[in-house]
């Protein structure tokens, strides 16, 4: 694979805006004796105009049990359950331990109620289990949906309904362990609303869609579930049709507001990763599906627009889109298209590969963003961990005195984009869920005085993290 001419270009390096110190009280240490926090989630939960951070831990890998909350500064603000929680395993004579979670899960920050203060919307271990029941991983058993009040951890509605506790890792006596691991939680609007009040979850085969009152709206069970031909492991949302209320993109199918279903049929192995994205520039004819499998994009109805196929994407793990060229006539599309490797692809709006290169050799070979580092309206960068490259390949930006990643499945440094202390480009918030800290990294030159506050955007609420 040719190499980027990374000498013609001169690589920038960011400025460390602030390291966050997790909170001691809410580290754990490994038998190493390494401290570690676990996955982190951003918003303003003070309401004082700053963005906050949440740390949660889970119930062997699955099931979130500890939520702790800090300020930029590294000051608690909340806590809620017990980090050392363990319970006996029912499907071996082992225990569960808390652990940081297999990967990033079913929790969120969105004013859900639009009251004007941000709540903490998750999925929460019950009563039983805090008190040491034994559990399966492979199941909701034991698992309650919770809003709680940003500013103070306590409960404001909860709900543990059947259609909940029924989802499981299994299909006919089968475990589908890839089809289960990645659960999220995705705030959407499917009531029609001023601003988003909903939310949907996918856990295991199961999509369901809540309100903001924990009432279930509908409920969709996956066809296909099986690797490699599962459908997207975690659903994008958006208003595909351009009606005012969000829709479902899980790859293999479509989901209209109401839960109708809009496509449902096989397009592809490893549909790993899905969006929904203004891909031709016209807004006003709503939003495309965005599949990794193969790099498709689909209009509002399931008809294919744009396919690169399988031989050119072998492997979609991950897909992205940004404006990454100079003029181009709608978004552009980066994919990782061979599987957990370093290779990605640069695709324009016209359908043409413009480059292919190698970004460098991270943990697990995931974590794929577009980056605003210059500002609105302007040219967008690519992160891969732990750098920002432009659409040609060539590194654009490092990060001074970022540790080492931990290393293996989900150590490696996730990034949140997000305007958290300056001007209208974007920082970059990084985090490995095996360390103590949070690394926030601004592009030069910085001027605090532009500040106008923290904006919470679907980009931060609805982010993909890892596919």
């Amino acid at each position: 694979m040719p190499t980027p001419e990374n000498s013609s270009v001169k690589t920038a390096s960011a400025i460390l805006y602030s390291r966050v110190a997790i909170p001691n009280d809410f580290l754990s240490v490994d038998p190493s004796g390494r401290r570690w926090g676990g996955d982190i989630r951003i918003g303003d939960l003070t309401g004082n105009g700053e963005v906050d951070f949440l740390v949660y831990k889970s119930l062997g890998g699955m099931k979130p049990s500890f939520i702790g909350t800090f300020t930029m500064d590294g000051s608690p603000i909340w806590s809620v359950g017990d980090k050392d929680l363990t319970t006996p395993d029912t499907d071996s004579n082992d225990h569960h331990h808390t652990l940081s979670p297999d990967r990033p899960g079913p929790v969120a920050l969105y004013d859900i109620d639009q009251d004007g203060q941000t709540e903490v919307i998750c999925l929460y271990v019950n009563e039983d289990l805090q008190q040491g029941k034994p559990t399966s991983k492979w199941t909701m058993e034991g698992m309650d949906l919770l809003i709680l009040d940003g500013k103070t951890g306590q409960v404001k509605c909860k709900a543990s309904p059947d259609q909940l506790k029924g989802c499981s890792a299994y299909v006919d006596g089968d475990l589908h362990i890839s089809n289960y691991a990645h659960h999220r939680l995705m705030i959407a609007n499917f009531s029609g609303n001023r601003h988003p009040q909903d939310f949907v979850v996918k856990l295991g085969n199961d999509i369901i869609a809540f309100n903001h009152q924990l009432e279930i709206l509908w409920q969709y069970q996956n066809k296909w579930y099986q690797y490699p031909k599962h459908s997207a492991y975690i659903p994008a949302v958006g208003d595909l049709d351009g009606d005012g209320r969000d829709e479902v993109n899980g790859g293999h199918f479509g989901l209209d507001h109401d839960g109708t279903v809009i496509w449902e049929k096989y397009l592809g192995d490893n549909m790993d990763a899905v969006l929904v994205e203004d891909w031709d520039g016209n807004p006003d004819d709503g939003k495309e599906a965005i599949l990794s499998a193969g790099g498709q994009v689909l209009d509002a109805n399931g008809f294919q627009l744009f396919k690169l196929g399988l031989e050119m994407i072998p492997h979609g793990q991950e897909i992205r889109c940004g404006n990454v060229f100079p003029n181009s006539t709608g978004l552009d599309m980066v994919i990782r298209y061979d599987g957990h490797t370093p290779n990605l692809m640069v695709v324009d709006n016209t359908g043409r590969v413009r480059t292919r290169f190698q970004v460098d050799e991270s943990p697990n070979n995931t974590g794929l963003e577009i980056i605003r580092w210059n500002g609105d309206h302007q040219i967008e960068l690519i992160y891969s961990p732990a750098a920002l490259y432009d659409s040609r390949g060539r590194k654009a930006v490092t990060f001074p005195d970022l540790p080492p990643a931990t290393g293996g499945k989900m150590g490696w440094y996730h990034c949140f984009p997000a305007n958290v202390c300056g001007d209208a480009r974007e920082e970059v918030i990084l985090y490995d869920p095996y360390s103590d800290a949070v690394y926030i990294y601004t592009p030069a030159p910085f001027d605090p005085q532009v500040f106008s506050g923290y904006h919470h955007t679907s980009r931060q609420y609805n982010t993909r993290l890892i596919d």
